[in-house]
């Protein structure tokens, strides 16, 4: 089975990216980036492109996710990306649920008007050069609502679909629906599994029941809360002390180059621990790493703080 990490803003940029992959046993097949939505006239922001250059994401096979509705802004910033920086694969965000992105007809709110969606995959797959792979909810409100937008992605050569199987509406609310999934699985579309992956027994479960049908298996919040998933899925151990703390050291050393101020360093380096918390330190540890203010404060304390269970 190959293991992917998934797209998550904020978080699974190139610093975490490549602190994750130097931990033995813990790096994924493929690195989702976070989504990239295209600018008129530059294509991406500067920050993205320096997120997307091979020197910054060495040994590691990349794939950028484009967030848009507008086919021809999808297909121009995907040749950009093949041009440019030599990445294959591009994937389609057809599954982020935030309220900003979807009120505009954009992530999952693509899934609501199902002809405006089709006529959006018929253009960008006339773009042949391109080997588009998507990322997609299960629907809007109903689960019901899966059964025809299956149909639909049926239609197009993707790369690998990679379904989610929580509508819109239920953003990370608990449960999943499988018996929606089990309509992708009975497709011939290469397929992957994302939702809700946090331990052996989680993937134990789902490859037992879909092993032969699964070219990947993803995971994001899992994967942040305890970076050692991968290794556990392949059956090995839990993060060490040491590795943990060489982890969190080279993530800090990346933010403190790519941040300017203690405040939006600590800021995402406390964001990774709310994942983070419940596997590296206890309530009162994780209290007191967020009331720290600045950079040196917070290092003593995580050093004071932090541990393995």
């Amino acid at each position: 089975m190959k293991y992917y990490l998934a797209p998550m803003e904020g978080i699974s940029g190139h610093v975490f990216r490549n602190a994750l992959k130097h931990i033995e046993g813990c790096g994924a097949d493929k690195y989702y980036m976070p989504f990239i939505s295209p600018r008129p006239g530059i294509g991406m922001r500067e920050k993205e492109r320096f997120d997307m250059l091979p020197e910054n994401n060495e040994g590691m096979i990349l794939v950028p996710q484009i967030l848009t509705n507008d086919a021809e802004a999808f297909i121009m910033l995907g040749r950009m990306i093949r041009e440019e920086f030599g990445w294959e694969e591009i994937n389609l965000n057809a599954g982020c649920p935030s309220g900003t992105v979807t009120g505009r007809g954009r992530g999952a709110g693509m899934l609501k008007d199902t002809d405006a969606l089709e006529a959006f995959l018929d253009r960008i797959f006339e773009a042949d050069d391109l080997n588009i792979s998507v990322k997609t909810r299960i629907g809007i409100e109903d689960p019901s609502e899966f059964e025809k937008i299956m149909k639909l992605y049926e239609k197009y050569p993707i790369y690998e679909l990679t379904v989610h199987p929580r509508t819109l509406k239920e953003q990370y609310r608990p449960g999943v629906h499988m018996e929606a999934f089990e309509l992708a699985a009975e497709s011939k579309l290469p397929l992957v599994y994302n939702g809700d992956i946090f331990t052996a027994e989680d993937n134990d479960r789902l490859t037992a029941a879909y092993g032969e049908r699964l070219s990947g298996v993803m995971a994001g919040r899992g994967i942040i809360a305890d970076p050692a998933l991968f290794r556990k899925l392949k059956g090995g151990n839990g993060l060490a002390y040491e590795e943990f703390m060489a982890l969190h050291d080279e993530i800090f050393s990346g933010y403190e180059k790519e941040f300017d101020g203690d405040m939006p360093l600590l800021f995402h380096m406390k964001e990774l621990w709310s994942y983070w918390g419940k596997n590296f330190t206890d309530e009162k540890g994780l209290k007191a790493i967020r009331k720290t203010k600045n950079k040196n404060d917070y290092r003593r304390t995580v050093k004071e703080r932090s541990f393995i269970q």
